[in-house]
């Protein structure tokens, strides 16, 4: 007969539970990833949202205030490029036709504000649009997660536009 090993039970669950006890806190600080289903529309061609990128910085009008700035395009954008202050050579890279894509400025209080940006080859690169030709509607904003549905259209002369789009963000802070 077999001596039995008071400590082998114990030793058997915490084998069993050391997988789920590890696991637990990796799971919990892990951040789901940005995404972005939807469609935009210019000039009669639709292109797929696939790339979403937000970052919070001081509002232009009222440097004391934070907005959130949200991008969405069909292909991925250079890290260059986002973390430019100002963004200007995204203009340039939409009228080479390497993008398509919205920018919408949203407010502290979940509202479009100020002025946003309509990006495509068929605009000559890119048009200026208002914070009344979007609407928001948030499912959560808030420091560490933004997330919701964004719609918009608009004209800027003869160049029509028109998008719809649910995201998913973690924004960054404006370097």
């Amino acid at each position: 007969m077999r001596a039995r090993n008071p400590f082998a039970s114990a030793r058997r669950v915490l084998f069993l539970a050391a997988p789920l006890l590890l696991g637990l806190p990796l799971a919990a600080g892990a951040a789901e990833a940005d995404s972005v289903t939807g469609s935009i529309t210019v000039e009669g061609k639709t292109y797929n949202l696939e790339h979403v990128y937000a970052r919070r910085q001081p509002n232009p009008s009222e440097k004391t205030q934070t907005v959130l700035v949200v991008l969405m395009t069909d292909k991925d954008v250079p890290k260059s490029v986002l973390d430019d202050k100002y963004r200007l050579e995204l203009t340039d890279l939409a009228r080479d036709g390497k993008f398509h894509g919205i920018s919408v400025t949203i407010g502290l209080d979940k509202k479009p504000t100020g002025t946003g940006w309509t990006y495509a080859k068929e605009l000559g690169g890119a048009i200026v649009n208002r914070a009344d030709q979007h609407t928001f509607e948030p499912a959560r904003f808030d420091d560490l997660r933004v997330e919701g549905k964004l719609s918009g259209r608009g004209s800027f002369g003869a160049d029509k536009w028109e998008y719809t789009a649910a995201f998913k963000a973690t924004p960054s802070a404006m370097k």
